[in-house]
């Protein structure tokens, strides 16, 4: 009778041990692939092109845990952090001129990490192709 609650128990955990081990297995972080701009031009006022949005396709076996874009103006600047939002299968992230009162002029450099289940992080290359430019109305 022991040994057959023990074959039981045995049964029943391993499940949970498998699925923990291929959680443990994973040692690759997400693949963060399909970065796009809504555009190249971010200016402050009610000029044209007061916003961009930055989106991203993210995938991982185990899961992705969280998003986040990175981003600065001038290259003396810290890059500040925010959490991507999944929509219709793309994690996006709207950057709007206004926010950017005070920030010098100049490239916007950015880049997106992500994390999953297992805790393993991904980094994409820096993106300098969105430009932060003063309104001129002529």
């Amino acid at each position: 009778m022991k040994h057959l609650i023990l074959t039981l128990l045995i049964l029943a955990l391993f499940p949970a041990i498998s699925a923990c081990e291929s959680i443990s297995k994973d040692q690759t972080g997400p693949e963060i692939r399909d970065i796009q701009t809504s555009g190249n031009v971010l200016v402050i006022s009610d000029c044209s092109g007061t916003s961009v949005t930055i989106s991203t396709k993210v995938t991982d076996p185990s899961g992705v845990k969280k998003v986040i874009l990175w981003y600065r103006t001038g290259t003396d600047q810290q890059f500040v952090s925010t959490g991507m939002e999944l929509k219709e299968g793309l994690y996006r992230m709207d950057l709007n001129g206004p926010d950017f009162l005070g920030r010098p002029y100049g490239t916007l450099e950015f880049y997106i990490t992500a994390e999953d289940e297992a805790g393993n992080l991904s980094k994409s290359l820096v993106n300098q192709s969105v430009h932060f430019l003063p309104c001129v109305n002529n």
